[in-house]
């Protein structure tokens, strides 16, 4: 089921559960309203910590009205509320595709309309207390409302997102979206729980901090803390992303277990360019959600949660911490040995 899945509104993963939501109705795939048009939501939670521990953060949401017939999951990637993923367990290089060379598909779109919902308001809540003995502090962040970039004269109207690029997303916390309603969408409140963050992340021995060294067209093992037996994050999804300075790149996903191969090819000339390279190696848990709102047909709010660490891939046998990047955490702690097979790869 989780083969060739696309994080969207339409496949929102076989892991999708409904949130404790207010003023809802229940979701009903390809429904249109009276004036023949469907109405769908995504809020995107995205935290990147670096290797430094410096924090990268977004929130957006967006609110779609299409007109009928139209494709959802292109409009979804117009406005960017896609997220391509390979098969579980699988590998392949990742693309930029230019929207605007798709003319016939376009034509036949029609309309996206980013409808306002009122005065959209996040509130954070934390599941333990900073201290023992202490409350539970809830954080409030007014999204701002702002006008969405002109695609083709395709897409009107505005989308929410975070002032700030720091603002303070907790991973393990519970969020809750509210807004206040318009004459398209009743009032609503939706609460999802954030995953965990990826943790002890370490490429073979070496933690990714560390700046690992890796030998082109060789096979790596990636490890990272797993969900705990009977957490709910079992059904979370995590993606390693390899991305070389001449652009290239390359994704792979794989189920929560705290470990998994990256195949031989992912090293190569074939699929990062030049070598030798330094390139970017980030590993995200991702978790998406389903809910339901009067006044939307669909609706999803996604996590991603990220760690990110630099790597250096050289034409010769040696691996292990590169002495030419700075070290930026502690010792890596040995790792078992674990064989497992290579991802498939993907042409």
């Amino acid at each position: 089921m989780l083969a060739n899945m696309r994080l969207s509104l339409r496949a929102p993963l076989s892991l999708t559960a409904a949130f404790a939501v207010g003023c809802t109705t229940p979701v009903v795939d390809d429904v249109a309203d009276a004036s023949g048009a469907m109405t769908e939501g995504v809020l995107l939670v995205e935290r990147t910590i670096s290797a430094d521990g410096a924090a990268e953060t977004n929130v957006s949401a967006k609110f779609m009205r299409l007109s009928t017939p139209a494709d959802p999951e292109l409009a979804e990637r117009i406005v960017g509320s896609t997220l391509e993923l390979p098969p579980v367990g699988a590998c392949r290089p990742t693309t930029t595709e230019r929207v605007n060379g798709k003319t016939r598909a376009l034509g036949s779109l029609g309309a996206i309309e980013l409808i306002d919902v009122g005065d959209v308001t996040l509130r954070i809540h934390p599941l333990a207390p900073a201290q023992p003995g202490e409350a539970h502090a809830a954080s409030v962040m007014s999204l701002a409302a702002r006008a969405f970039p002109d695609v083709g004269d395709l897409v009107s109207g505005m989308f929410y997102t975070s002032r700030d690029a720091t603002s303070d997303l907790p991973a393990g916390a519970t969020y809750t979206l509210e807004g206040s309603g318009s004459a398209l969408v009743d009032r609503f409140t939706i609460e999802a729980e954030a995953p965990a963050a990826p943790e002890d992340v370490r490429v073979g021995d070496v933690a990714l901090a560390d700046g690992p060294v890796l030998a082109a067209a060789e096979s790596a093992l990636i490890h990272w803390r797993a969900a705990e037996a009977g957490d709910k994050g079992r059904e979370d999804v995590v993606l390693v992303d390899v991305s070389a300075s001449s652009g290239a790149s390359v994704r792979c996903a794989f189920r929560d277990t705290g470990r998994a191969a990256l195949p031989a090819w992912v090293f190569d000339v074939g699929a990062l360019g030049p070598l030798p390279a330094v390139a970017l190696l980030a590993v995200h848990r991702v978790r998406e959600r389903s809910f339901s709102v009067s006044g939307l047909d669909a609706g999803a709010v996604r996590f991603d949660l990220s760690v990110v660490g630099r790597v250096a891939v050289t034409t010769g046998p040696q691996a292990g911490p590169n002495p030419a990047l700075p070290s930026q955490g502690a010792e890596p702690q040995p790792a078992p040995t674990v064989p497992i097979a290579a991802p498939a790869q993907q042409p």
